[in-house]
């Protein structure tokens, strides 16, 4: 293992979509829902970092960080505070608490990892991603469309094609492995690429509720061409 990660918010949501971005990265994750949660979980754990929302009931996030700059035992672990306003006053309370980096939400993945990746080079190493080329069939909404895969990993693929999705829009996919495995599944859209010159224009597919059967062929296939 790579650290352990304190993800810290009253509102559940954000925690799991944290946990979410950290899903390929070989950390420990605990979670806290209050300062006061969360400062137990510290003096118990020793997290490696900590992600801390600034607004909490019971303590906030400003009086939970200078509890912990002012415990010699615990001053040294990293602080990054996440705030749902991102105001200059917010800003300066959290820096003025003692963090050592600061987010707004809506949280975006990549501004996220490269927080975390100050102080944990080893975040978000990601399964194995193929580059392939393979033929796919896509439906959002109703709506069935030709494309291609361009990459693949157990997780998910980027998917090339002029038909732009709307992040987080569930899709179904159906393709089929070289080893003539038909894997149909049903996913969401992560994200969209319209301008990057590393890859086609497209977006980025997380599969979901794959078979049993679908995801052997799959590890088969990706660990045969590695």
């Amino acid at each position: 293992m790579n650290g352990t990660i304190l993800l810290v918010d009253d509102n559940r949501m954000f925690i799991e979509i944290e946990k979410e971005f950290l899903e390929y990265s070989h950390v420990d994750v605990l979670t806290a829902q209050d300062g006061l949660e969360a400062l137990h979980v510290i003096k118990t754990n020793r997290p490696d970092l900590v992600f801390m929302d600034l607004q909490m009931p019971k303590m906030d996030g400003a009086a939970c960080c200078r509890a912990i700059r002012s415990d010699p035992a615990l001053v040294t672990i990293p602080v990054v505070m996440v705030t749902s306003k991102g105001k200059d006053e917010d800003r300066e309370n959290c820096f003025s608490a003692g963090c050592d980096y600061f987010l707004t939400k809506p949280l975006d993945r990549d501004h996220f990892l490269e927080a975390a990746r100050r102080y944990l080079p080893g975040v978000d190493r990601r399964e194995k991603r193929l580059s392939i080329n393979i033929d796919a069939i896509c439906s959002i909404n109703d709506k069935a469309f030709s494309c291609v895969l361009h990459d693949i990993s157990m997780g998910g693929a980027f998917i090339a094609t002029d038909y732009f999705g709307v992040p987080e829009s569930v899709i179904r996919i159906s393709f089929t492995l070289p080893d003539g495995t038909i894997i149909e599944c049903p996913g969401r859209i992560a994200w969209v690429n319209r301008i990057s010159s590393n890859l086609p224009k497209g977006f980025g597919v997380k599969f979901a509720l794959m078979s049993k059967h679908a995801k052997e062929s799959l590890e088969r296939f990706i660990e045969s061409v590695h």
